[in-house]
This record gives C-alpha cells, structure tokens and sequence, in this order.
C-alpha cells in the first residue's frame, strides 16, 4: 500500500480474512461509478486534483496544524496560564488588561489614575518574570 504520508509504498501484513474479503470484492473505481446512484457521489469524484489518485488526498492535509503541534500549542498554553497563576494580581491585572482586554498602556494607565510609563515599566518587569518562570 501507499504511505500518504512519507508517498512511499510500504509492504503490510494483513490476515488471510482480510486478504480473501478484499481479492473476493474486487473493488475498483469503474464498478463504483457504474452502481452509484443518483443521490450518492461517484467515486471517481473524489480522486485528488494534484494527481489523480484516490489514495492521496495531499490537497486536503493541513501541515499547520498536525496534532503534533496542536499538542504543543495546547502544552505552551498550558505552561503560560500556570506562569501567569504564579504572578502577583496586580500583575495578573495588567497582563490580563493588555493582553486579553486589548487596553492599551495608555487606557490601562487611565484606569488607574497612574502614569503612563509607570505602566509601561511593570508590563516589561511582568514579561521579564514570565520569561524566567518559562525558561525562555
């Protein structure tokens, strides 16, 4: 059979049942075409547009986002709560006002009565702390 993945051929092993059941149906793209009915979609139909071949859907994978790296995401994620959890509320505030509300330093700034630069010198403090919690 055909690996989609690494597009080289592989040998399996199956049992003799599944041997029988697949040399016994015969199956191929003609016969599907010629017993599908109207409601349903031809076989034929979904053959890959790169290159034809049924058994290689390239066209429909999404390299961004394998669950390799949804996994790695979800970690990273995971990771920079627990860093967050760690940080005093006040910090907590200020990355939550910036990074998740959208404020701006200025705005945040304003909602406190504080300066602006004041805001600005805790927000790079946070980030700094955060970056050791992570190891980054």
């Amino acid at each position: 059979v055909i690996n989609t993945c690494t597009q080289c051929y592989e040998e399996i092993t199956v049992t003799q049942a599944v041997y029988d059941m697949y040399r016994r149906s015969r199956w191929n793209i003609e016969d599907s075409d010629k017993s599908f009915h109207k409601h349903e979609i031809q076989f034929s139909s979904l053959t890959g547009a790169q290159d034809a071949g049924f058994e290689n859907f390239k066209e429909f994978i999404d390299s961004a986002n394998t669950p390799e790296q949804l996994v790695l995401q979800n970690m990273e994620m995971n990771s920079l709560y627990q860093a967050i959890s760690a940080l005093s509320d006040s910090d907590q505030a200020l990355i939550q006002g910036l990074f998740f509300d959208g404020m701006t330093e200025r705005e945040y700034a304003e909602k406190l009565g504080i300066y602006h630069n004041a805001v600005h010198e805790q927000k790079v403090r946070i980030i700094k702390k955060l970056q050791k919690l992570l190891k980054i």
